[in-house]
């Protein structure tokens, strides 16, 4: 201990050591970054239509090649956040993502699994689980809602 500072004093910049390294947005967003090149790069896409966020929860969007088998006409993409993980959703009329696929499991499972899930949408070979009521996701104007 340095001389001349007290001992809760040398504990206070101990601590706020440990949490700077604990809560570094650098690193959290390298591993995230990394985690979803993982997944673009499994799915054979270049990542230019992919982007991830940190702040306020760590999250990311990958616009698919191709479209869902049950939504031929709607775009589709793959979204993930910490929390929950990984959903396939498709654009409505009106450019809002509507999931329609969740991957069950941990919210970070392999990034082979979240292919071969991605794979299985596209061949609609999980159409089981797939939300196909669409038209009960599709916003309804705000004038129509309340009357």
């Amino acid at each position: 201990m340095a001389e001349g500072v007290r001992p809760t004093e040398a504990l206070a910049m101990d601590l706020d050591r440990d949490l700077d390294l604990d809560f570094d947005s650098d690193f959290l967003s390298r591993r995230v970054r990394h985690y979803v090149r993982e997944v673009v790069t499994g799915l054979g896409l270049s990542g230019d239509s992919s982007f991830v966020e940190i702040d306020p929860r760590a999250a990311a969007y990958v616009a698919l090649d191709g479209r869902l088998p049950d939504f031929p006409d709607h775009y589709v993409a793959l979204l993930w956040n910490e929390l929950s993980g990984w959903s396939a959703a498709v654009e409505d009329r009106f450019g809002e993502l509507v999931e329609v696929a969740r991957l069950g499991g941990e919210p970070r499972p392999p990034a082979t699994a979240v292919v071969r899930w991605v794979s299985g949408l596209l061949r609609k070979e999980q159409a089981d689980e797939a939300n196909r009521d669409f038209a009960a996701f599709v916003p309804s104007q705000r004038g129509t809602v309340l009357s």
